[in-house]
């Protein structure tokens, strides 16, 4: 198998210092060309908010489905 790239994706937002180092650092890596940053927008942190929200969602159906049937 042949592979051109990597996506990463971080735990957190990075700040412009922590991304600079973390690009300065892939660079440093043997075979890497080009490392390119990407905006965080304000659709990340919905996507985030969402992603957190969707199984508390899921388990307060659950636990009222319970409720109801007792």
């Amino acid at each position: 198998m042949s592979i051109k790239g990597l996506v990463v994706h971080f735990r957190r937002d990075l700040d412009d210092h922590e991304a600079e180092r973390t690009i300065d650092a892939l660079m440093m890596i043997k075979e890497v060309i080009k490392v390119s940053p990407v905006a965080a927008g304000y659709e990340d942190d919905l996507n985030r908010q969402r992603v957190k929200r969707e199984p508390l969602d899921k388990i307060g159906v659950l636990l009222s489905d319970d409720e109801a049937s007792s």
